[in-house]
């Protein structure tokens, strides 16, 4: 027996509509609102996020539950449909739960909606969350940093929000070149050398050489000041504060800045 949800306020369908407007494509909603179902009308010149809050509005109004709300969020939020977009949908996946705990409702990793602990505000976690992201844009920080700053990883202090995106530097370093391995030895052996497996440049003159040594000894920096001590000492022995955080992560973008355009070695010496 499906459970009927009350429907939801005016402010919280908005919110939802804008967050899973701004991840997909009109014609990709299209499929979405089909799949829910919602009626749902494009209208010419009507913005995608309008048109997701009539048809949710509609659908309450006739109703008069919040399911289908819910059945939205689930079905754009399904990992087979965020696949291609990750990062976009990590963030996302954390607005929406923000918005939604205040109804005692968070979105959980498989995309579908649970129960939580509901909340009348969550405001330090969101300010933190709000103020960080917004210093991080102004310097037009890589999207690979900006999915950290997530207010699960913003609720005592900086220090997680750091840890899990120097940890995702490492992700994305081996993902790309199929090296095993972990902080410093992991750039060693990806970065370094006369022919690095990970090439930010073309290596051709004494310039290039020397940028892909230096961006390669910040990626051990980092790893060695921050990655390696947090992961072996005690949790209350590291604190973080906002500032020591925007430097790491404004240094932690200047490297994937650099990797987006690299070349990866794949000949037979690999």
């Amino acid at each position: 027996m499906t459970t009927v949800i009350s429907p939801f306020p005016l402010g919280t369908v908005e919110a939802v509509s804008r967050i899973v407007g701004d991840l997909y494509s009109g014609s990709e909603l299209t499929v979405i609102c089909a799949e829910v179902p919602l009626r749902d009308d494009p209208g010419e010149g009507q913005t995608k996020w309008r048109r997701l809050a009539h048809a949710i509005s509609s659908h309450q109004a006739k109703t008069q539950n919040g399911n289908a709300l819910v059945k939205l969020v689930t079905v754009a939020m399904r990992p087979d449909r965020t696949m291609s977009r990750k990062v976009r949908a990590d963030v996302a996946r954390d607005q929406l739960t923000q918005v939604l705990s205040l109804t005692g409702m968070k979105v959980r990793e498989d995309g579908r909606v649970g129960t939580a602990t509901a909340a009348s505000t969550d405001s330090e976690a969101l300010n933190r969350t709000q103020h960080l992201r917004n210093l991080l844009v102004q310097r037009d920080a890589h999207e690979a940093v900006l999915v950290y700053c997530r207010s699960e990883l913003l609720r005592t202090d900086f220090y997680e929000a750091v840890f899990e995106s120097i940890k995702g530097l490492g992700s994305r370093i081996r993902q790309l070149t199929r090296t095993e391995g972990d902080g410093y030895g992991l750039i060693d052996a990806t970065m370094c050398g006369k022919e690095p497996i990970l090439a930010i440049n073309g290596l051709s003159t004494r310039t290039d050489r020397d940028e892909q040594t230096g961006v390669a000894n910040l990626a051990k920096g980092l790893f060695s000041a921050f990655r390696n001590p947090v992961a072996h000492e005690p949790r209350l022995e590291w604190q973080m504060s906002e500032q020591d955080a925007l430097d790491v992560l404004g240094t932690l973008s200047l490297i994937h800045r650099r990797i987006d355009g690299a070349t990866v070695r794949t000949d037979s010496a690999l």
